[in-house]
């Protein structure tokens, strides 16, 4: 004939197996955790039930989805991960059950489940995954019949609480893998949305070789480069900027500058009412963390000067050939979007023959390699001196096959964009 005892572990063990089978089907984390918590009750025959998880840094446990009394008063509050008999469960990875929390020390600290709910009694084991790494706590708290309670309850409770540990895992992987599949779509998106305004073909300039590209960051940033015939003029417009942040928001941001760039250069006469304008709507339509660098010019192909105004840009390139001479077109101003009025004042420069005008973003000097040391300013302008014979089109094509040499297979952390402008005549 069975005990009393031994009826009760075989009940257990009957509502463990189903259990298992329900978590193990289950991969909602929200709906597994609940389901978790209500078996916790039922197994162990109690008032209510905790749920501890720890963070990643180890160093909080929080509170999923109790079961008992004020359980949406105490879902997703936290503590320390040394503190209370959880704390203690966590650290030492061992079970307790305690008769009468009030005498033990180790449970000063605890969340208490309701200022109306008094704990008494609890087993408190830890989560156990299947590498054996501790990923919280699981707590059964006042048996409603406390003569009963005893340390045979441990075994069946830890074991629940170690399938219950994989199913945490298996859910989140779960998750995690959800998330990646709509960032990659959302990514997606934004590639599509980023280069479809990317330029079609190089503008054919007399006295001209032009050369321009953009190579998108696995994350997708926001860098834009355009060529832009300014109707009624012998003016060309070329632009490369950089969008703050990542993915569709940036992209978005993006394709609203270039409609307003291309809008607002055909009705102004000069540079920097034409980026004053832009920088107008970037500020009143942005979100306040997002903004852009930019430099804009405009090529006269008459007079061969360039009129060129920067927003917070990587300051251009003009190399001399001729004289093997590098410098930088200095005058700047503040970022898109971070205040308005902006004056924004432009500057100009003469292009003779043999002259090369390099627009780029920071994706070029920003590069890094496997050691974590960078391309650079130098690393770049070095670079253009040893190869300033080239064509624009030899130059882009170079340049990027020596970053890419450069980086060593370190994946590609930021846009690189990239406009070469050359008089020849």
């Amino acid at each position: 004939m069975k005990t009393t005892s031994q009826s009760i572990n075989i009940e257990q063990l009957n509502l463990l197996m189903e259990l298992v089978g329900k978590i193990n089907s289950n991969l909602e984390l929200d709906k597994l955790l609940r389901e978790i918590m209500d078996s916790a009750k039922i197994i162990m025959d109690t008032e209510a039930s905790s749920l501890f998880l720890l963070s990643e840094d180890k160093s909080k446990l929080t509170l999923t989805i109790p079961t008992g009394p004020a359980t949406a008063e105490l879902s997703g509050k936290s503590m320390p991960s040394n503190q209370g008999l959880s704390g203690w469960v966590v650290q030492n990875v061992e079970p307790v059950l305690v008769r009468d929390v009030q005498k033990d020390p180790r449970f000063a600290g605890e969340l208490s489940v309701s200022s109306s709910f008094t704990t008494k009694d609890l087993i408190c084991v830890p989560l156990i995954n299947h590498n054996g790494k501790v990923i919280g706590a699981l707590q059964a708290i006042n048996k409603k019949n406390p003569e009963e309670l005893s340390e045979d309850l441990i075994p069946v409770f830890q074991t629940m609480a170690n399938q219950a540990a994989i199913a945490i895992e298996n859910a989140k992987l779960q998750q995690e893998r959800i998330e990646k599949e709509l960032m990659d779509k959302e990514l997606e998106v934004a590639r599509t949305i980023q280069s479809g305004f990317w330029p079609k073909e190089v503008p054919n300039i007399p006295h001209y070789r032009i050369a321009g590209c953009s190579k998108p960051a696995k994350s997708v940033g926001g860098d834009y480069y355009d060529y832009i015939p300014i109707p009624g003029t012998k003016r060309w417009g070329f632009t490369v900027a950089d969008v703050t942040g990542k993915g569709v928001p940036a992209s978005l941001l993006m394709a609203t500058m270039r409609a307003s760039l291309r809008s607002h250069v055909e009705n102004n006469k000069n540079v920097g009412d034409s980026i004053n304008s832009v920088n107008k709507l970037i500020y009143e339509d942005s979100p306040i963390d997002k903004f852009i660098t930019a430099v804009y010019g405009e090529l006269d192909t008459e007079t061969h000067t360039f009129n060129y105004v920067n927003a917070g840009h990587n300051n251009p390139y003009l190399l001399d050939v001729h004289n093997h001479n590098l410098s930088q077109l200095e005058v700047g101003g503040v970022m898109l979007g971070i205040m308005d009025p902006v004056d924004f004042k432009g500057d100009s420069i003469k292009l003779y023959s043999g002259n090369k005008l390099i627009l780029f973003s920071d994706g070029i000097p920003e590069a890094r390699n496997t050691e974590g040391e960078f391309f650079s300013d130098e690393g770049f302008e070095q670079w253009l001196l040893e190869h300033k014979s080239l064509t624009p089109s030899q130059m882009m094509m170079n340049l990027l096959k020596t970053i890419d040499n450069f980086s060593k297979g370190q994946p590609q952390s930021d846009d690189i964009t990239l406009i070469i402008i050359e008089r020849v005549q």
